[in-house]
């Protein structure tokens, strides 16, 4: 199927024919990483048991989301370029994934070469040199260097707000001018999963702020590809949470439907800062917005 029929497929059996399907997965393939961020909770678990998926378990899993109808797969971890058994890397992974999904994306810490076939490569930057440094392992320079050096990709900056970065968005934005590579950013708001980070998260007048501070700059054509009426769903975290268009797979190949956090942290509502579940979310509910954001991070080229 092309695009357009996907996608019409997806809504006829989601909303005529009522079926709870997922659209979204996120696959983490390793807890493995080269970096120890702030932020992240991820990278403290590389020495469990099963935190790095094998092969035979990841192609497994993707058959699994195919029969579920899932039309996105997200490669993440831990590091996803990291991943590798034997003689597989995550190019093979991708390469398969891209036969049975309607986009297969990664997202990376951005300090390995972005050259992969994925349709969409998000690289996590939260903030200028210094702060970004400061919170994550001191990778700016490497990170830099990869964007600058990206080519055929399509690459997107995803940004997670906290109380160290908050005023930087409209300078890092500015920066990344610099970089033709880059289409845009999407944009979330820290997350505590408990791991001693709790001195990042954004008290709510910080938060009501930065989501003003967005959607304005949303407003005066800084690629931001978040819908502000999702950005503003943010504020209270009072939105509609469609969470049966989420699944995730964890590097022990383990399958959950629902929420990210999930077997991966405290399911907190009130703390969310996940952006990409408010906007599939709405466009679930055929909203204008919600379906256009979607449409240019996925879709567009």
């Amino acid at each position: 199927m092309n695009w357009a029929t996907n996608l019409f497929d997806f809504y006829f059996r989601t909303k005529v024919l009522r079926r709870k399907m997922p659209l979204l997965a996120s696959f983490k393939l390793t807890y493995r990483c080269n970096l120890a961020c702030r932020a992240c909770p991820f990278h403290q678990r590389a020495n469990e048991p099963d935190a790095h998926i094998t092969r035979d378990k990841a192609i497994h899993a993707l058959d699994a989301l195919k029969k579920t109808g899932c039309r996105i797969v997200v490669f993440e971890g831990g590091e996803p370029f990291l991943w590798q058994d034997g003689d597989y890397s995550l190019k093979d992974l991708i390469c398969y994934a891209k036969k049975h999904f309607l986009r297969v994306a990664v997202t990376t810490n951005g300090t390995f070469p972005l050259a992969v076939p994925a349709d969409v490569v998000w690289v996590s930057l939260d903030g200028l040199r210094q702060t970004q440094d400061r919170l994550r392992s001191s990778s700016f320079d490497r990170i830099w260097e990869n964007l600058k050096a990206a080519t055929r990709t399509k690459v997107l900056i995803h940004l997670t707000l906290n109380r160290e970065n908050r005023h930087e968005l409209e300078a890092l934005l500015e920066k990344l001018k610099e970089v033709p590579a880059v289409r845009g950013m999407t944009v979330q708001f820290f997350y505590p999963y408990g791991q001693g980070e709790e001195d990042l998260r954004l008290l709510p007048s910080e938060r009501k702020a930065a989501i003003e501070t967005a959607i304005a700059l949303k407003g005066r054509g800084y690629p931001i590809m978040n819908s502000a009426r999702s950005l503003r769903a943010m504020l209270e975290n009072t939105w509609d949470c469609a969470e049966d268009i989420l699944i995730n797979v964890d590097p022990d190949g383990t399958i959950t439907r629902g929420c990210y956090a999930k077997r991966r942290g405290a399911i907190q509502c009130a703390e969310c800062g996940f952006t990409a579940v408010a906007e599939a979310s709405g466009a679930l509910k055929l909203h204008p917005g919600a379906i256009l954001s979607g449409w240019r991070t996925f879709i567009a080229g």
